[in-house]
């Protein structure tokens, strides 16, 4: 008995299993799959960062037409077609190009193709327009302003005779702060103030503070006292909202350097976590905590070995 297409009148045999459509028609009626046609996309001037809504994500390479295939797949099919049996191209039409009168990239046509794996001969292609709107993101608008922080690192010494030793960590602390915004654009220090014996450090996040006193307490000794003020609360959460400071004041001396304390000479023979381990020509030994080194006078004696 011949059969025949109900859509095109196409001849068929009895094995289409197409619902009484051949393969074509059946395409048409059921497309593979169906998208939005046009899609926002919003990028950061700044940092390249894209977002749909709020969240802004990292691009994979700062390449304008490889960040728009990237927001396609998120936006658009992972969240519809991630775990149907779908394999998905985007190709950009270059003739759709649209720039602004700065040259930047606002307007494109992108065409998806979408083969089943199962069945390659069921195949499905549309076009979707983007639109790029250009802003800047939240955290650059926050690093661009200089006043957001969420912590402060107080750095102290003693006295300004130890000035060149907070010459030393603040440029090793901002190397290691480079290092981390390289991999994380959040973390930054928003401003230096100078203070009478030291600097404040206005971090864009605790966990910035976190790092940065990590990385000190393996280079340095210091005596290290941590403090939270209450600056509002978040009703969302129900959670108060604090603002931490972590006071941090160095010892400026390492082990083996010689002092001299009440006229008298000492070798560092060790440092713990908040005392000092002095050892007398005679080979006696005292300890002494952190606090009397800022509350006490003595001198260092630097290069000379006990």
């Amino acid at each position: 008995m011949s059969r025949f297409c109900a859509i095109c009148g196409k001849s068929i045999n009895e094995k289409a299993p197409h619902f009484g459509m051949c393969l074509q028609c059946y395409i048409k009626e059921h497309p593979l799959f169906e998208l939005d046609e046009k899609l926002s996309i919003n990028v950061c001037l700044n940092c390249m960062k894209f977002s749909k809504k709020q969240n802004w994500l990292e691009p994979e390479i700062d390449d304008i037409e490889h960040l728009v295939i990237q927001a396609i797949r998120l936006f658009l099919l992972d969240p519809k077609f991630k775990d149907q049996q779908i394999e998905f191209q985007i190709e950009i039409d270059s003739s759709s190009l649209q720039f602004t009168s700065k040259n930047l990239l606002q307007a494109l046509t992108v065409i998806i193709w979408g083969i089943h794996c199962t069945n390659p001969k069921i195949r499905h292609s549309q076009e979707v327009n983007v639109h790029i709107i250009y802003e800047i993101c939240d955290n650059c608008q926050k690093l661009m302003s200089g006043e957001f922080f969420t912590s402060i690192i107080q750095i102290r010494v003693k006295d300004e005779t130890h000035f060149d030793f907070i010459k030393q960590v603040l440029k090793e602390v901002h190397q290691y702060v480079e290092s981390l915004f390289e991999k994380d654009p959040k973390h930054y220090i928003s401003k230096i103030v100078d203070q009478k014996y030291g600097v404040d450090l206005y971090l864009s996040s605790n966990e910035l503070m976190n790092y940065i006193i990590s990385y000190l307490r393996g280079k340095y000794s210091f005596l290290q006292k941590n403090s939270k003020k209450l600056v509002g609360r978040d009703n969302q959460r129900g959670k108060n909202i604090y603002r931490l400071k972590t006071l941090v004041k160095f010892l400026p001396f390492r082990k083996n350097d010689i002092l001299l304390i009440q006229n008298e000479k000492y070798r560092v023979d060790a440092i713990f976590k908040n005392k000092v381990v002095l050892k007398k020509t005679n080979g006696e030994k005292i300890t002494k905590y952190f606090n009397y080194f800022f509350d006490q006078p003595y001198e260092i004696i630097h290069g000379v070995k006990g």
